[in-house]
């Protein structure tokens, strides 16, 4: 690490820590209780310290600070040690050394002080960056995206930051929604570096998404494929801005539409995953797309099987009913609504009508063969004209369709559709996790010898 980039990273820091200081001062300066300083001190990954100075008329008697992680659902008090006095201060150390927290958590925090005369000042929230200042960043971002790389040039750079940019315009173009907070995309260059602020991660995870916290953290180095980084980064990104325009605590949406949107929006074609559901749907082997509302498990052929259907019928309903069922789906999903429901106001056919029409836009005759022409559910903003899109396969489904032997036709019913075939396990958590190629099962756990610390 050269000089110049080592003087930048402490100024980075000392200004991420000084931040705090700024905003104390527009804490209450007049009345019994008065807050002189807050701020938080970073040790990445071991620690966050949280620190305040207050004076009062009458002697304080008690601190309590309260913090929490954007997308907690709960917020953490910690009483702190003092000893009473007019002036006094105190700190709380929040050991993060045995549990996962990743680079740039944004961390909000306040305090409630109280004196003997019982008066009490609760102080305004604050918002700190808990960042990875180990590596010297280099940057480029606007309001809505902060792409930060360590490893490159900045030319590598910038082609990341302009694919993500590329793509969260097509999102909010197609889906009529926008952000409440900005998307972070950090670029480690290897797994050590990567595995170096984890507490536990599997060897084969090349990448994690935290959409409540609107932060994806991949292991990209400078040498990557550019198709590669067209395809991981807008699908990190769809994870990421689809939290944001459907979560609002009422209700969930499954993970086939999530899935099948973070492949629609690769820069990259996907025909391989569209021939794995035309076969599957030819030969019966299919999973009802019902049931693809958790998790896609571990075995290679049936994740490969979920995300080839997840593509195929999102590519399905965006082709026939356009961005309008995409908005539609959006604004059910944001109000609690299930995905027969949903999908019945976004197209006007039934859960049974779609899987039908489905199959038959993949060439595979199936009953009920409702008309699939689109009509009005719910009324959204369309998309601006001539905005640009993605084409994500060459090849339509029919071509596919007629390369792929072909069996007895299969027409799916509600009841196999609803009690038939493979039911895959409900994966807790909020945290999305990027494979790498083969499935090992070894782990790694934190080894702080990785990478050593700026002082």
């Amino acid at each position: 690490m050269n000089a110049k980039l080592q003087k930048l990273g402490v100024f980075v820091l000392v200004l991420a820590i000084s931040l705090p200081l700024i905003a104390a001062r527009q804490f209450q300066q007049s009345g019994p209780i008065r807050v002189l300083s807050s701020y938080a001190e970073n040790n990445f990954p071991d620690s966050l310290t949280f620190n305040i100075s207050a004076e009062a008329d009458s002697p304080i008697t008690s601190i309590s600070l309260y913090y929490y992680e954007r997308g907690d659902n709960s917020t953490t008090r910690q009483p702190i040690e003092i000893t009473p006095g007019t002036h006094v201060s105190g700190a709380y150390t929040w050991d993060t050394s045995r549990i996962t927290v990743p680079p740039s958590a944004p961390v909000y925090f306040y305090w409630e002080l109280d004196d003997e005369a019982g008066n009490e000042l609760v102080t305004e929230e604050q918002l700190f960056a808990y960042d990875d200042w180990r590596f010297s960043w280099n940057e480029e971002s606007d309001d809505e995206l902060v792409v930060r790389w360590y490893e490159g040039d900045q030319e590598f750079g910038n082609f990341v930051y302009q694919t993500a940019r590329r793509a969260l315009d097509q999102m909010k173009a197609q889906s009529g929604s926008g952000l409440d907070f900005p998307i972070y995309i950090l670029l480690y260059a290897n797994h050590d570096d990567f595995s170096s602020w984890h507490f536990y991660v599997d060897e084969w995870v090349g990448g994690q998404a935290w959409p409540a916290m609107g932060i994806t953290v991949q292991i990209i180095g400078s040498n990557a494929s550019r198709s590669w980084i067209e395809d991981v980064i807008p699908h990190e990104i769809a994870h990421l801005f689809l939290f944001q325009a459907v979560d609002t605590g009422m209700g969930d949406w499954p993970t086939w539409v999530n899935e099948g949107l973070a492949m629609y929006y690769e820069f990259g074609a996907n025909e391989d995953y569209l021939a794995l559901a035309v076969d599957a749907a030819r030969r019966g082997t299919y999973l009802p797309l019902g049931s693809l509302s958790g998790g896609f498990g571990r075995d290679p052929e049936q994740v490969h099987l979920a995300y080839g259907e997840s593509f195929s019928a999102v590519l399905f309903l965006l082709e026939t009913w356009g961005d309008e069922a995409l908005q539609s789906l959006i604004e059910s999903f944001r109000l609690g609504t299930g995905q027969r429901e949903a999908i019945e106001l976004a197209t006007g056919l039934t859960w049974e009508e779609f899987i039908a029409q489905w199959f038959n836009w993949m060439g595979v005759p199936a009953t009920p063969a409702a008309p699939a022409t689109p009509t009005q559910g719910l009324v959204f903003p369309t998309a601006p004209s001539g905005w640009p899109t993605v084409t994500p396969f060459s090849r339509t489904p029919t071509q596919i369709a007629q390369e792929t032997p072909e069996p007895a036709p299969v027409s799916p019913t509600a009841t196999q559709e609803d009690r038939g075939g493979f039911k895959l396990p409900v994966c807790g958590g909020l945290i999305g996790v990027l494979m790498l190629p083969g499935l090992s099962l070894v782990a790694r756990r934190r080894r702080h010898s990785d990478v050593d610390k700026e002082s």
